[in-house]
């Protein structure tokens, strides 16, 4: 078959087609991402105070008398 024989219509069809499916594998890939993978203990430690959670440690001396 030669190019010429293929409707354009078909050719545009198809990359649409592939873009769609090439986005959906990708969002499926990325949705089962840790997206904690990639911080520090330090970014933790500092995320979860601002959660208002404190360290072990802080509450025993708070009731030490």
């Amino acid at each position: 078959m030669k190019l010429s024989q293929f409707n354009i219509k078909s050719i545009l069809l198809g990359i649409g087609i592939g873009i769609i499916v090439t986005a959906t594998a990708s969002m499926i890939y990325l949705a089962g991402r840790d997206p904690m993978e990639n911080l520090t203990e330090e970014q933790i430690i500092k995320q979860a105070e601002m959660y208002g959670m404190v360290k072990q440690e802080i509450l025993v001396d708070d009731i030490s008398p």
